[in-house]
């Protein structure tokens, strides 16, 4: 079963990065307009995002790397003359050529492939990793400014009702059957909202400003509406599914590769305790006898610190246990992490279904019972104040309970390793042997 828990180790994404990142113009061009959906826009931010691309040069650079490595030393020519020599009638020009190719010891060239081995999956993991947050904060940040759109609308709304309300104690008041008191109550609770407006359109700038940043967008770049876009249910199946492959997510697979980085370094220092080789050939016309010109040998270093390689040897060692108890105190976050960001998903939508279904409509009606009884003499202004507070109560509880859930399906998300809602969906599928790309 391949991992689900990114897009970084698809072929599909990486040739795009290597696209992009060999035309700079096209990723230009991709940013200078944003999506019109959520996963449309997370998936630009994926593109056009300069510290994502940053991983992807990282991770390209790590992929050079382990092309040149595994390789042997180049070979060292030296060349040495006798000044006296020339010019001498009686010597003949006095000269020295050596040439030597190291030889590591068995096995040293392997361990270092192994190695930019491990570093190649370190950084692939870690760009996975930071594409899972990015697509977390993206979502956190177009709910928050969602949610204040939404409470603006809510404050324009109540705003409108209490203009009427006040025009109506106007009239009132002017023909003396309603105190001054109840007039300035209303302009007072409309003034409220107004002051609440206007640190609401402030917000909502920065907010913007925040999403324009994340996905590398123009300065004053207008964003989509996206607070009808509709949150998948996940299923109890589907959490089950990815507590039970928590060892695939990002952080644990970058904390494999440096496990795995370290057991190679042991290795590779224990090879150490070896000697090494280096083959010669020289050539020294000094000599008087020809047969004695020319010679071939076998060089090697003498590795007698082993007190030294020993405690190298320790410390990787002790680095191992230490990834070691690293891994598991992760995994077992993650786990509650999930299980936590799960529970305040669905705490919210239970709370956005009883807004939505019985708490609003109940303070609809209330409102719209007291203003019938306060048109008609039956009531005071104190209950269609009261009315009116309760309605604009319950609103904002309501758009709450819906930026919570948005932000719980954010948080829910990320804690599963996961970046798109796709990765959601094919999780039963790729249960099923189907195959996740």
């Amino acid at each position: 079963m391949q991992p689900l828990f990114s897009i970084a180790f698809t072929p599909r994404w990486l040739l795009l990065a290597a696209l992009l990142m060999a035309r700079p113009g096209w990723a230009d061009a991709a940013c200078e307009a944003p999506a019109t959906t959520t996963e449309g826009l997370v998936q630009q931010a994926l593109t056009c995002n300069p510290a994502q691309q940053a991983y992807l040069s990282r991770q390209q650079a790590a992929q050079h790397r382990r092309e040149a490595s595994g390789r042997l030393d180049d070979p060292h020519l030296s060349v040495g003359v006798a000044p006296n020599t020339f010019g001498n009638d009686q010597l003949d020009d006095g000269y020295i050529v050596e040439l030597s190719q190291p030889l590591p010891w068995p096995g040293t060239l392997s361990l270092d492939r192994q190695l930019a081995d491990d570093r190649v999956a370190g950084i692939q993991a870690m760009t996975a990793h930071h594409q899972v947050e990015l697509a977390r904060q993206l979502r956190m940040a177009l709910a928050r400014r969602d949610y204040r759109r939404q409470r603006l609308a809510i404050n324009r709304e109540n705003q409108r009702l209490w203009q009427l309300l006040i025009e109506t104690l106007e009239d009132r008041y002017a023909s003396g059957t309603a105190n001054r008191s109840a007039l300035l109550q209303a302009q007072h609770e409309r003034h409220l909202l107004m002051e609440n407006a206007i640190q609401l359109e402030a917000a909502l700038e920065r907010d913007s400003s925040q999403i324009r940043q994340a996905l590398n967008l123009p300065t004053a770049t207008a964003l989509p509406d996206l607070s009808n876009d509709g949150i998948p249910a996940i299923s109890d199946d589907q959490l089950a599914q990815r507590l039970s492959v928590l060892d695939e997510q990002p952080q644990i697979r970058a904390l494999q590769a440096e496990q795995s980085q370290k057991q190679h370094e042991l290795e590779r220092i224990r090879k150490q305790r070896y000697p090494n080789f280096s083959l010669m050939t020289r050539y020294n016309s000094l000599w008087m006898n020809e047969d004695q010109r020319w010679v071939v040998g076998v060089g090697i270093n003498l590795p007698l610190d082993q007190g030294g390689r020993s405690r190298q040897e320790a410390a990787l060692r002790a680095d191992q246990q230490a990834l070691d108890w690293e891994q598991r105190d992760r995994l077992l976050a993650l786990r509650e992490q999930l299980a936590q960001a799960a529970s305040h998903y669905r705490e919210a939508g239970k709370r956005l279904r009883l807004y939505a279904n019985e708490l609003l409509p109940l303070a609809r009606e209330n409102l719209a019972a007291s203003r019938d009884a306060f048109r008609s003499g039956e009531a005071d202004f104190q209950r269609i104040l009261t009315a009116q507070r309760q309605l604009l109560t319950t609103q904002e509880q309501q758009a709450k309970a819906y930026y919570q859930q948005r932000t719980g399906f954010a948080q829910l998300t990320a804690a599963a390793g996961l970046v798109f809602v796709s990765d959601w969906q094919s999780t039963n599928h790729s249960e099923n042997g189907g195959h996740h790309e």
